[in-house]
C-alpha cells in the first residue's frame, strides 16, 4: 500500500467515520484526514438537539457491523446515546487524531496532470481559507437552540415530518397553561404506532457472551426491515400489504387522535410513497388544550404573528421550522470540477437530477466517491447498512490506487448510463413513483434521485465484487514510461543473471538453474508491481 497517498474525507458523520475506520481495517491505510464543518464527529446525531430526538431503526441494526454494541439501553435510543456510540467508535479506532474540525469544503478541482484533487476549505470560526491536495476524495452527502425556553410562549411549528413528530409532544408539555403550540401541516403521514422496549440486563449479557447471538439478532432485525420492501411493489401482493398498513394507520388515528383532526391526519396517497413515521406520543398530544393542528398555509410573518392564506392571524412568539432539508441539492454548495473543468452540478442539472454508478462514483470525476449517494437510500432500512456496503465497495475500488498500481480510477460513461437506466426502469414499478411528492423526488423534473429499487441485500450482493470492465484505470504517461523502462532493465539484468547462473553450473542451461532463476525474478516482479 502506498502510504504517501492521502485520502480526504469530507464530513465526520456516520459514513465518513465508517470510511475512515475501514481504510484502516480493510486496506491498512492510515494516511487520511476527515474535514468536518462542525466541532465533533457524529453527523446528524451531533447536530440535532431537539427534544426527544431519537432513531426510528432498531439500535442493534443501526450500528456498524465491525463495532457491535451489546448494551444498548432501548430498541430506539435517543440522540445522546447514539452520539456517544459513534464517538466511542472514533476513539476505539483512533480516528480523532485524523480529524480537522470547523473546516467546510467550498471547492474541488481535478488536476489531471498530477492526478490530484485540489480542495479548498474555509475555517468556520475565522473565515480563513486554505487548500489541500490529495489523489482521493470521499463525501457524505438543524440547529436547535438549547437555551430556548418554551414555557408560556406561543409557538408556531411549520411541518410535521419525523422530527416534528418527536419534538412537538415535548413542546406541548413544556409551554405550560399560558402557552400554545400551533402546528401548520401540508400533508399527512402513514403513522406507525410503536413503543420503545428497554433491553434487560439478561438480554445484554446474552448478546455479549453467547457466541453469534448478537449477529443472529442483527440478522433477524435486518430481515424484519427488509420484508417491508415487498409492500413497495405495484402488484397484487404489494397492494395487499399496503392495504394492511392503511387499515392499521386509519385504526390508530381513529383510536387515539381527536375527532376534529382525523381527516387532516389521514393520508390520501399510497402507503410507502413517503417514508412512514413512527410515534408513540404524537397523536395523544393533540388532545391537549395547548395544541392546535391546522392545514392553513402561512403566507406572511409579522412581528408577533403569522398570517395564513385564509387571512387568519395566529399569535407567535417563536417559529420552529421542521420542513426538512434541501435533499435535491446534492453536495451543495460545494463547487466540484472534474475532467476538463466539468462542473458536477451542471452535469446533474442536465440529467434532471443527481446520478452516480451504484450511487458511489461519477463518470468524468476520477478518484471521487460519494457515500450515501444518489439512489442508494431505502424506504425502510438502516442507513448504516447500505453505507457500509458503499464503504467496502469503495475500498475495493481504491485498492489499486492506494497500492500504487494506478493513479486514478473512473467509471465509464456507458456503464453509468446502463446502471442508471436499470435503476429508473425498476423504480417505475414501485410505490415511490406512484404520484406523491416526497423529498425523494426532484420537485421540478420528478426524478427519483434517492431510492434504490431493490431490497438492500441485493445491493450488498452487487457491491461485493466490482465489475472492473466498467472502469478506466489510468497511470500518468511519465510513470508508465519509467515503469516499462525499469521493467526492460529488470528483464535484461535477469537474463544476464540466468546466463551467469548457468555458467556457474558448468555452462548447462538446466531445469534446476531455470527454477532458481524464475523464483528470483518472480520475487522482483512482485515487488515491482
Amino acid at each position: 500500500m502506498d502510504r504517501s497517498k492521502e485520502v480526504i474525507i469530507i464530513g465526520g458523520g456516520i459514513s465518513g467515520l465508517g470510511m475512515a475506520v475501514q481504510l484502516k481495517r480493510l486496506l491498512g491505510h492510515s494516511n487520511f484526514t476527515i474535514y468536518e464543518k462542525s466541532d465533533n464527529v457524529g453527523g446528524t446525531w451531533w447536530h440535532n438537539r431537539y427534544p426527544a430526538c431519537a432513531c426510528d431503526i432498531p439500535s442493534h441494526f443501526y450500528s456498524y457491523s465491525f463495532a457491535l454494541k451489546h448494551d444498548w439501553t432501548t430498541m430506539y435510543p435517543g440522540r445522546d446515546e447514539l452520539h456517544a456510540y459513534f464517538f466511542s467508535v472514533a476513539e476505539r479506532f483512533n480516528i480523532l487524531p485524523h480529524c480537522r474540525f470547523n473546516a467546510r469544503c467550498t471547492d474541488m478541482t481535478w488536476d489531471a496532470s498530477r492526478s490530484l484533487w485540489i480542495v479548498t476549505f474555509e475555517n468556520t470560526n475565522s473565515g480563513e481559507t486554505f487548500k489541500r491536495t490529495a489523489p482521493v476524495v470521499m463525501f457524505h452527502s438543524a440547529e436547535w437552540d438549547d437555551n430556548f425556553k418554551p414555557n408560556g410562549k406561543k409557538i408556531t411549528v411549520v411541518g410535521n415530518g419525523a422530527s416534528a413528530t418527536q419534538f412537538v409532544p415535548e413542546l406541548v408539555k413544556s409551554v405550560g397553561p399560558k402557552g400554545r403550540v400551533t402546528q401548520h401541516v401540508r400533508s399527512s403521514h402513514w403513522w406507525t404506532k410503536r413503543g420503545n422496549p428497554t433491553y434487560s440486563e439478561a438480554f445484554k449479557f446474552t448478546l455479549k457472551y453467547l457466541p453469534l447471538a448478537a449477529r443472529l439478532y442483527r440478522f433477524i432485525l435486518a430481515w424484519q426491515l427488509e420484508s417491508t420492501f415487498f409492500s413497495f411493489y405495484m402488484d397484487s401482493n404489494g397492494a395487499a400489504m399496503r392495504q394492511k398498513i392503511r387499515e392499521a394507520t386509519y385504526s390508530y388515528i381513529d383510536e387515539e387522535a381527536p375527532a376534529k383532526y382525523r381527516e387532516i391526519l389521514k393520508p390520501d396517497y399510497e402507503p410507502g410513497c413517503k417514508r412512514r413515521v413512527n410515534t408513540a406520543t404524537y397523536l395523544k398530544c393533540l388532545h391537549s388544550p395547548q395544541m392546535l393542528l391546522t392545514k392553513g398555509a402561512i403566507v406572511k410573518i409579522g412581528p408577533d404573528y403569522v398570517e395564513t392564506r385564509e387571512a387568519e392571524r395566529i399569535p407567535a412568539d417563536a417559529i420552529i421550522y421542521a420542513t426538512g432539508f434541501q435533499t435535491q441539492k446534492w453536495l451543495f454548495p460545494m463547487k466540484i470540477r472534474g475532467i476538463d473543468g466539468k462542473d458536477l452540478h451542471d452535469v446533474w442539472d442536465a440529467l434532471g437530477g443527481a446520478e452516480a454508478y451504484k450511487g458511489t462514483v461519477v463518470s468524468d470525476f476520477p478518484n471521487f466517491f460519494i457515500l450515501y449517494g444518489p439512489n442508494t437510500a431505502t424506504g425502510q432500512h438502516s442507513v448504516i447498512f447500505h453505507s457500509e456496503c458503499q464503504i467496502n465497495y469503495s475500498c475495493r475500488l481504491l485498492r489499486p490506487v492506494l497500492k500504487g498500481n494506478t493513479d486514478s480510477i473512473m467509471v465509464k460513461s456507458e456503464a453509468q448510463r446502463r446502471d442508471l437506466s436499470w435503476v429508473h426502469e425498476k423504480l417505475q414499478h414501485l410505490v415511490f413513483n406512484s404520484g406523491c411528492q416526497s423529498w425523494w423526488m426532484d420537485p421540478v423534473t420528478k426524478k427519483n434521485t434517492f431510492i434504490y429499487p431493490d431490497p438492500m441485500y441485493k445491493y450488498w450482493l452487487r457491491t461485493i465484487f466490482p465489475r472492473w470492465s466498467d472502469f478506466t484505470l489510468r497511470k500518468s504517461e511519465k510513470r508508465s514510461a519509467k515503469r516499462y523502462l525499469a521493467l526492460g532493465c529488470l528483464v535484461a539484468v535477469g537474463f544476464t543473471g540466468y546466463i551467469s547462473m548457468a555458467a556457474q553450473d558448468g555452462g548447462k542451461l538446466s531445469y534446476d538453474t531455470w527454477l532458481r532463476f524464475s523464483e528470483g525474478i518472480s520475487t522482483q516482479l512482485e515487488s515491482f508491481f
